[in-house]
């Protein structure tokens, strides 16, 4: 993955196996849904940006968190985010469980339009 950074190579291989083989199928899919989409460490965690702050992976010891910065705004089309913050939604994958790769990726996919229509209305000065 061309988009990738040295830096979550490194934060990815220190977790546990199970977490890092799970933080790692998170990540190529985020990766992989737009070659525009750049990661980096920051409050020691790998967040993604397109547009602005798009989406996190935080791992725990049985589960891995990924959070989306404007999960309020995105339709969330299969209920897979919880949350009551006001802007960050998350949904959780635990180990052991089924990742149905194609509706991370529409998650994926929400969080890029609406990034990208923020970005329009920040432009258009609204």
């Amino acid at each position: 993955m061309h988009n990738s950074s040295s830096a979550v190579d490194e934060f990815v291989n220190r977790l546990p196996e199970g977490i890092r083989a799970l933080a790692e199928r998170l990540r190529k899919i985020i990766l992989t849904s737009s070659e525009q989409i750049r990661e980096q460490i920051k409050h020691k965690i790998p967040f993604y940006y397109y547009k602005g702050q798009l989406c996190y992976i935080n791992p725990f010891d049985d589960r891995v968190v990924l959070g989306f910065s404007r999960g309020a705004e995105m339709p969330d089309e299969h209920g897979m985010l919880k949350g009551n913050q006001k802007t960050v939604r998350h949904a959780v994958f635990y180990l052991h469980t089924e990742l149905d790769k194609e509706k991370v990726r529409n998650l994926i996919y929400e969080a890029l339009i609406v990034n990208e229509i923020k970005a329009d209305l920040s432009r258009a000065g609204k």
